[in-house]
């Protein structure tokens, strides 16, 4: 989510913490899920067991021998169960729901060959075995229909969605501090006031050319204003190496007889910017306010957009994650 500051308040942040600003960013990673991992481990176990039983033929083994398969083929089923409890993902569980309802649904018969189960845990008898028919044996372990033959369907779709679910994409928040030199944010402070202050120039203007009457205190305000303007707008201390920062100082020499009419003049070797107090109820002031600081004049507009510019070239609020509410507009 990025963090919204007015100019100045961001400044402020900045140069109270010795010149920098830390922010966060999220980087994603993608990594091996260890729990699906563990599960594919312990799946791949169980499915070597249930392929054995799944060759299973009437009368092609000794019972001794089916004992041993049918207790691996358990073991290997709770150790597998256990550890899928970890796994998140919603397809993998699916499948392992449908394992444990194959199990359920066959209950009965499996009880019958000592499988049994005990407060979730499946436990298996040899003795019940030994007693068991073979139609109940064949009815578990032969036919792509029996128990088995269905349990090696649904393990291929285990194998299949935990392949697919091995990977994750992982979050970290990572802190960044970005460092500045103070002359730098000394600079950004005073190019984002000229911003704001060509704006409430241009504010005060359009209350002007409305035809509405005239604020009481229309030349206190202007003469704040306007002293803010020549303190702020044009800077040849600077000592950030950016083109428009130059620009600004040049747009500002182009305009020296328009802004002389508004009491804005520099001094003789052109190092300051200086204001004056004038009449700011005179129609030659207010035609000229207009001609610099209407809605469509191209000096206040480009003053605004250079501001911005020099702003965020300094700031960079986009690298640091924040927007400028006022904008400097």
């Amino acid at each position: 989510m990025t963090i919204q500051y007015s100019s100045s308040d961001l400044i402020k942040k900045i140069a109270g913490n010795n010149y920098s600003y830390t922010y966060s960013s999220v980087k994603k990673v993608t990594e091996a899920d260890a729990n699906v991992k563990k599960l594919q481990d312990k799946a791949e176990a169980f499915k070597k067991k249930v392929k054995t039983l799944n060759r299973y033929t009437s009368g092609s083994i000794s019972k001794d021998l089916l004992s041993d398969q049918v207790e691996d083929l358990v073991k290997t089923y709770n150790d597998m169960k256990n550890s899928s409890s970890a796994v998140t993902d919603k397809d993998v569980q699916k499948q392992i729901t449908k394992l444990e309802k194959l199990f359920s649904d066959n209950e009965k018969n499996l009880k019958k060959i000592g499988v049994t189960n005990v407060n979730g845990k499946y436990i298996f008898s040899s003795d019940t075995l030994s007693d068991a028919s073979d139609k109940i044996i064949e009815s578990l372990f032969v036919g792509h229909d029996s128990f088995i033959g269905k349990a090696n369907k649904i393990m291929n779709k285990i194998e299949e969605t935990a392949d697919d679910a091995q990977y994750i994409v992982s979050e970290y928040k990572i802190n960044h501090t970005h460092t500045y030199k103070d002359t730098d944010i000394v600079q950004a402070a005073s190019t984002a006031l000229a911003g704001q202050t060509a704006s409430s120039i241009k504010a005060y203007n359009r209350i002007v050319q409305s035809g509405s009457d005239i604020p009481a205190n229309f030349q206190e305000s202007m003469d704040l204003f306007l002293t803010e303007f020549a303190k702020s707008v044009y800077r040849t201390d600077s000592t950030n190496d950016n083109e428009n920062i130059d620009r600004l100082n040049q747009l500002c020499l182009d305009h020296e007889e328009e802004l002389a009419k508004l009491g804005l003049t520099f001094d003789g070797d052109y190092k300051n910017m200086r204001y004056d107090t004038v009449d700011a109820t005179t129609s030659d002031f207010q035609s000229t306010l207009n001609d610099l600081f209407g809605e469509n004049a191209t000096f206040g507009n480009t003053v605004s957009e250079y501001c911005k510019n020099i702003f965020n070239d300094i700031v960079q609020p986009d690298k640091i994650g924040v927007s400028i509410l006022d904008a400097l507009a």
